[in-house]
């Protein structure tokens, strides 16, 4: 979406809203236009807009209310900690006053019920600290799979304005973003976009890393090919951001050569992280985090994400890299690991 000629956001299935402005006034004018593609999952293509004014107290409420409620899925129903939660969610709604929406008094209730539940809840039920979950944003981006590069090129412009908007909306937001390939693709097509994550980027919001120039195959590839990814893609951060990459970040490659601790250390990477080990049909890797011996006796610290679908069973062992930021997402997480 563009509006007034300005590249504002990507929109897709997951993205329906767009925040136009936070002062409207009557009169003002907006020029809405829409670079759409149709994708590859669907046949048909309908596009239905409307605008809407939000109240921010009203959406507030809302998520206070839903955050728990989400939570409930994944605890025993007849604990004390799901019983309490029922019960304070019902008490919240209890303060709400629905006879003549959008009155004095209606919104006086919403303000009462904010007031309650930050206290019942977020407050007197919060601060469990054996359990610390640390999360960041990420857009995982193939930069050749089910489509061109031609769309991959737009595909991160659109992923990178959403990410953009939202650290625009959210200060507290934070991301993290790899592969050089599409960093580059960027600065060639909006280059004043590029500029703004350069700035995300020294106020330490925007984490360029992952190591690779792409998050390469490490299966068919050669040794002198993966020891070139390292070098062109850390290059790339190091030149255009200042940053030193640690990381090898690869939630979705399907193998991984004994001789990647080697090749991983000597290139200044301390790190691994991925998931796809779990998509096994079978077997159950039985690690989480351990150290990756290489052939050559090489260690590295490795990570494999134990994220699981919602609603998703624990006696299944695949996990995902999706990461929806969910209560039953994160509850599910960590008891798996």
């Amino acid at each position: 979406m563009f509006i007034n000629g300005q590249v504002t956001q990507g929109m897709d299935i997951n993205h329906r809203e767009v925040l136009l402005d936070r002062d409207a006034k009557t009169g003002m004018v907006y020029e809405i236009d829409l670079q759409a593609y149709t994708g590859i999952i669907y046949d048909e293509f309908r596009l239905l807009a409307t605008a809407e004014e939000v109240d921010p107290e009203i959406a507030g409420l809302y998520y206070d209310m839903q955050v728990p409620l989400w939570s409930l899925a994944r605890m025993d129903k007849e604990s004390r900690t799901a019983q309490r939660i029922s019960y304070e969610l019902n008490q919240t709604v209890q303060q709400l006053d629905l006879r003549n929406p959008y009155s004095e008094s209606f919104y006086r209730s919403v303000a009462n019920a904010r007031t309650y539940i930050k206290k019942a809840i977020y407050e007197d039920m919060g601060g469990y600290d054996d359990v610390i979950a640390t999360c960041i944003g990420h857009t995982h981006i193939d930069v050749a799979w089910w489509w061109t590069v031609a769309q991959t090129r737009e595909k991160v412009c659109r992923s990178f304005a959403t990410v953009l908007k939202l650290m625009e909306e959210y200060p507290d937001y934070k991301f993290m973003s790899s592969q050089p390939q599409l960093y580059a693709f960027l600065k060639e097509r909006y280059s004043e976009m590029y500029e703004k994550i350069k700035e995300r980027v020294k106020e330490r919001r925007w984490e360029p890393e992952g190591g690779m120039w792409v998050e390469a195959d490490c299966n068919l590839t050669s040794g002198e090919s993966l020891v070139r990814q390292f070098l062109h893609g850390k290059r790339f951060f190091k030149e255009e951001f200042g940053v030193e990459n640690e990381e090898l970040w690869l939630p979705d490659i399907f193998g991984y050569s004994a001789a990647l601790p080697q090749i991983m250390k000597k290139s200044g990477i301390k790190y691994f992280m991925t998931t796809k080990l779990a998509w096994n049909q079978f077997n159950k890797f039985p690690n989480d985090t351990f150290l990756w011996e290489g052939i050559d006796g090489t260690k590295i610290f490795t990570h494999l994400i134990t994220t699981l679908g919602i609603g998703q069973s624990t006696d299944d062992f695949f996990t995902t890299y999706n990461g929806m930021l969910h209560p039953d997402a994160l509850m599910g997480g960590w008891t798996r690991y």
